[in-house]
This record gives structure tokens, sequence and C-alpha cells, in this order.
């Protein structure tokens, strides 16, 4: 993609809408880093319907690494792909409600996610995430500077919930993992 001419988003939404897909780039970035905090490598194939996956699959693969490696960076290198702020306020709190959306399918629905075996802040997280995916915002309530605000403190949650959420996932699988070393 060329970023200096499109943004990742809108590079992301042109090549999903030629190959065919039905989601939008924020619900499949969403669903990736679901799955991803549960697993490393997935079949991206399985992102994407209604696709040319295959057509598809090199960009998809660059997006898991690039997501992948932000949700290790522990100093704030995850970033939800969504709009960027030029876009008007009701586009990215629709874009950001169906990111929260693709998150929770992809973390319930690609691996053995659940959800009572996790700590109250997890819980609380997932819960927020959900309530999210219902959100919307009509240009007459796209209210200014205290909307983009609301949007921005949002997006952080988000991006602050979804490292929560990786780093307690990753925690428990390693504790889960028999210790290779002999005593």
């Amino acid at each position: 993609m060329n970023e200096t001419s499109e943004s990742r988003y809108d590079g992301l939404a042109r090549r999903l809408s030629e190959a065919g897909a039905t989601q939008d780039p924020a619900e499949v970035h969403g669903s990736l880093c679901g799955a991803l905090c549960l697993h490393d490598q997935l079949p991206t194939v399985d992102l994407v319907e209604g696709a040319d996956a295959e057509a598809l699959q090199p960009l998809l693969q660059a997006l898991q690494e690039f997501s992948l490696e932000g949700l290790y960076d522990s100093d704030s290198g995850f970033q939800p792909l969504l709009p960027d702020d030029q876009a008007p306020l009701p586009r990215r709190v629709k874009a950001l409600a169906s990111w929260c959306s693709g998150f929770v399918y992809g973390i319930a629905s690609h691996g053995e996610f659940d959800l009572t075996h996790c700590t109250d802040e997890v819980q609380e997280v997932v819960r927020d995430l959900t309530e999210l995916s219902r959100a919307s915002l009509t240009d007459e309530d796209a209210g200014g500077e205290q909307g983009e605000a609301d949007y921005a403190e949002l997006v952080e949650y988000v991006r602050v919930g979804v490292q929560l959420i990786f780093l307690e996932m990753r925690t428990a699988e390693r504790q889960d993992e028999p210790d290779a070393r002999l005593h």
C-alpha cells in the first residue's frame, strides 16, 4: 500500500472491496487482533468473507505481522486500525464499533477463550468492547470538540484494554505450558 497517498485504513478498504470482501477494515483488524490475543499464527484466509482470500493473503499476512508487533510492544505500540482523524466523526465512531465487534468475534471464535477464567479487569474490558460494538453517532450528534475528545478517550480505552487482554492471555498461555527444564 502506498501510505503517502492514502491511509492504511483506506488502502485496506480499497483492497478488501476490490477482492469482494463484505467486512470493513476495522472489523477485519478487530477480528485479527482478537484472535491474536490467543494465537501468534492464524490462517488469515478465515478473516474475510465473500472475498478472493488468495489475492488478499499477502496483505492480510502483513497486517497480522504489523498487529502482532504492536500487541507485543508494551510501550503503546498497538493501535486499532481506524479511519484517520480527518474522517468525519460519525464514520470514525462507526468504524470503532465495527472494530470492537470484530475483536469480540475474533477472541470468541479463534480459540478456547473462557471469560469466566479471566480477571475481573479483562471481563470488564470484554463487556465494554461488546457495548462499544453497538455505538453509533449521527451528524447531528457530532458535538465538535467534546465529541472529538470523547472519541479519542474511547479509542485510548480500547487500545489499552486490548493490550491488557493480550498480555493476560499470553501470561496465562505461558503458565499452562509445561516446564521443560530438568531439575
